[in-house]
């Protein structure tokens, strides 16, 4: 097999699609790659919304690295079942969740429970829990530095912070700061406007401290601000997508080390008309949050993606007489995260040949409920 057709698989009719096909190899690539930028191992706090699977938890902790973040008590319970030093639940929690919280740290003291506090209502609803429980919280203070979707506005975090500091129930663990909102293709100006955004929070560590606070850690960015947070040696690190990478992300950081190591199988299921064709891979089995085109099928780079309906994708290309229907396609998404979720396992893909299938075990939201 070439290296340009590393996707292919060499046994195609035993592929059921649509469906969802994982590269080991590639996986165990983009973490090296993730170690090699984050320059140290124990930085790394990586984000496992984007695949959700114990496997590549497991990989992932092979290499050193036993701190993860997640988005759900679905995702939270993976990470327990495979025995990682520390969860951070990377979205603040409602009561319900809370209690959950305090109970899986009652039950496993040998893993340190985190979450995130934005505001002064929920932190006095964490601390009376906790103290119900005759326990402390672990919890980060989460900045909103521009993205204006969670957090607390820097102009409000000192005082705040200097409450959670305050607080016997609670154990204050530092500040976390998401800056998904920086997306730059040109690396450069990527750099550029990260620096700019973090340097209103380095005001505020400072001001903290003239305070007579004390911040352990801080945890900044995702995916597309890894590389120019990594070059800020105070920080963590949580990177996600970087794992099975994707389209969108490719198109924001072209140089990136990462290599796709996810992609999609679908078959051709119709020739209606005149340069039609439509495959068997609808809303059920892509993230289809954005404009068409969703996914970028391998071979046919420059068809019109016209239309998608549940279970079909449609696509107009002018050389659609060179295929017949029931020929199988690759194609990789733009976006991987909610695309997995879609699906409850994956082929495995090793050097062509299909293995064992890999889990997507914490796509549950009500996983142990």
């Amino acid at each position: 097999m070439s290296n340009k057709q590393w996707y292919r698989v060499n046994n195609e009719e035993k592929l059921m699609t649509p469906a969802l096909l994982i590269y080991p190899s590639r996986v165990k690539n983009n973490i090296e790659s993730m170690i090699s930028i984050s320059g140290n191992v124990n930085r790394l706090i990586p984000h496992v919304k984007t695949y959700k699977m114990p496997a590549i938890v497991k990989m992932q902790m092979s290499y050193g690295i036993k701190e993860f973040k997640c988005a759900t008590l679905g995702e939270l319970q993976m990470l327990i079942s495979c025995g990682v030093n520390h969860i951070l639940l990377a979205i603040q929690p409602t009561r319900e969740k809370v209690i959950r919280i305090l109970n899986f740290q009652k039950k496993y003291p040998e893993i340190t429970f985190s979450t995130l506090v934005d505001n002064l209502d929920s932190l006095v609803l964490f601390s009376n829990l906790a103290k119900s429980k005759n326990l402390k919280i672990n919890l980060w203070l989460d900045i909103n530095n521009g993205m204006n979707r969670t957090g607390i506005v820097l102009e409000y975090a000192s005082k705040l912070y200097m409450t959670l500091f305050k607080d016997h129930n609670i154990n204050i663990l530092g500040i976390h700061v998401y800056d998904g909102h920086i997306r730059p293709s040109e690396l450069q100006k990527r750099i550029e406007l990260c620096n700019k955004s973090f340097e209103p929070v380095k005001d505020l560590i400072v001001k903290i401290k003239k305070l007579g606070g004390e911040i352990p850690e801080i945890i900044t960015g995702g995916s597309p601000s890894f590389y120019p947070h990594s070059l800020n040696k105070i920080n963590r690190l949580s990177p996600g997508t970087t794992l099975l990478w994707d389209l969108g992300y490719q198109k924001i950081w072209n140089e990136s080390p990462f290599k796709h190591a996810a992609v999609l199988a679908t078959r051709l299921i119709s020739k209606p008309n005149t340069n039609i064709m439509c495959f068997d891979i609808g809303h059920k089995a892509v993230a289809s949050e954005m404009s068409l085109p969703r996914l970028e099928i391998i071979g046919l780079e420059e068809a019109l993606h016209v239309g998608q309906n549940e279970e079909h994708l449609i696509v107009e290309h002018k050389y659609a007489d060179n295929f017949k229907v029931g020929d199988l396609f690759y194609a990789i998404p733009y976006h991987i995260c909610p695309t997995v979720a879609k699906y409850s396992k994956a082929y495995t893909v090793t050097e062509g040949d299909l293995g064992p299938f890999w889990e997507i075990e914490a796509r549950d939201y009500q996983q142990g409920i």
